[in-house]
């Protein structure tokens, strides 16, 4: 019997507890094995990224010190991450925030929104439909 590996979502937050209650949120996940793994910083995150694959990174809007995702992102694109990147943020009404797709992101959402059923409907949207039919069929 073949054992699948879990896709692996990295959240980079400076805040930890934002670990701790996106983990919590993930308990009632019905679908896929997930693995939420945490950094707290862009270098952790573009060296995380480096290393085994990551399926999906929840990038914080905002990390310390004062540095937002127009300067992060493109350092996880630069480190040869070529997976979805979302951008999590407590208010993502800022203007600057709408031209999100020019910093090599692919989505953003509230954290307030993230839950099982958001990861659920961004992993199908994208993360499988990254992947081949045949790849995409294997990991549902």
């Amino acid at each position: 019997m073949q054992t699948q590996d879990p896709l692996l979502i990295l959240l980079v937050d400076d805040d930890p507890a934002e670990f701790t209650i996106l983990e919590r949120k993930l308990t009632d996940f019905d679908g896929a094995p997930l693995k939420l793994e945490h950094v707290s910083d862009i270098d952790a995150a573009v060296a995380r990224v480096g290393g085994r694959d990551v399926d999906l990174v929840l990038l914080d809007n905002r990390l310390n010190p004062s540095v937002d995702f127009r300067e992060t992102a493109p350092k996880l694109r630069g480190a040869g991450f070529v997976g979805p990147i979302g951008i999590i943020s407590s208010d993502i009404s800022d203007a600057y925030i709408s031209k999100f797709l020019d910093y090599g992101v692919d989505f953003r959402i509230g954290k307030d929104e993230l839950d099982a059923n958001a990861i659920s409907f961004i992993v199908a949207e994208y993360v499988w439909d990254t992947l081949s039919e045949t790849c995409a069929e294997d990991l549902r």
